[in-house]
């Protein structure tokens, strides 16, 4: 492919190929922030996620850690979304907006050690994913699933 050619390539057809600058030192850097790391996890967990269900989730934690005496930074809807978009520019999401709300989901092209990386994660913290899971399952107004 000569440099012409790779020019031409439309962004569509780089969306479809996996992300070659996908590397593990940049996906160690992006999760080395719990905050984005929790998002993986639930993502990996619960597949496609409104932001309006990682904002609950992500609260309900602070109010969790909050009940132990423990701290946890504040997290606010902001801060969520320069997560989210830290986690896009990275490579490890992909997002879709359906009306007011933004559905996050981890790339379908995703490569099999990433998988296994987010896997291991969740396994590791098995007992937080698992309570995350419950959380989201009791949420109020949760958005309905299309079909």
């Amino acid at each position: 492919m000569t440099l012409s050619s790779a020019a031409q390539t439309s962004d569509s057809d780089a969306r479809s190929q996996p992300d070659a600058s996908l590397t593990p030192l940049k996906v160690f850097k992006c999760l080395a922030d719990d905050t984005r790391l929790t998002l993986m996890q639930l993502l990996s967990q619960g597949g496609e996620l409104c932001v309006c269900e990682l904002i609950w989730v992500l609260e309900q934690r602070e109010l969790d850690v909050q009940s132990t005496g423990a701290s946890l930074a504040a997290i606010s809807q902001p801060k969520v979304s320069r997560h989210l978009a830290q986690l896009r520019e990275c490579g490890l999401l992909s997002s879709e907006r359906r009306g007011q709300w933004v559905y996050y989901r981890l790339p379908v092209d995703r490569p099999q050690w990433l998988e296994n990386i987010l896997s291991t994660a969740c396994q590791a913290q098995q007992v937080e994913v698992s309570r995350w899971s419950t959380w989201l399952d009791g949420m109020p107004n949760r958005p309905e699933r299309c079909c």
